[in-house]
């Protein structure tokens, strides 16, 4: 059963418009952190599977990936988005589920320089929005 819950997760991203960026095909794979984890390291999150890429890219590479995101908030069940200046800074978004594990596309781009810090998160699990918000919150105050 383990064999199968890596391949349904990637799986289950492939109806996302931004499925292209995780798979390497909008920043080149080598210039990401890929972190990946799925199974019991994630119980205390209520989650199943993580896969994260984080990548600094320049404005224009930033503008493709925001439009990405923005392509799958319009579809989505659920979404908390941020600007600043206009531009996509924040995106919690909960995409429509045809099951029973909740499913997430996280965002986040701080500017640094003359390019952008890129994080993007897909989240498997049954953690709510609430439990999410609430990680992520604790998250930003130990960051300060």
């Amino acid at each position: 059963m383990v064999l199968f819950l890596p391949a349904f997760a990637a799986f289950a991203q492939r109806d996302l418009h931004s499925y292209p960026v995780f798979r390497g095909k909008v920043v080149p794979e080598r210039q990401m952190v890929v972190t990946e984890v799925r199974g019991g390291g994630l119980n205390t999150y209520k989650l199943e599977y993580y896969r994260g890429v984080k990548f600094h890219v320049d404005t224009t590479c930033a503008l493709k990936v925001v439009e990405m995101v923005e392509s799958d908030a319009v579809a989505a069940a659920s979404v908390e988005i941020e600007r600043v200046g206009g531009f996509l800074t924040y995106a919690l978004i909960q995409p429509k589920s045809s099951g029973s594990t909740n499913r997430y596309l996280c965002y986040q781009a701080r500017p640094v320089g003359f390019g952008w810090d890129i994080t993007l998160l897909y989240l498997e699990g049954s953690a709510t929005l609430e439990d999410l918000r609430s990680m992520f919150d604790k998250q930003n105050k130990n960051e300060k």
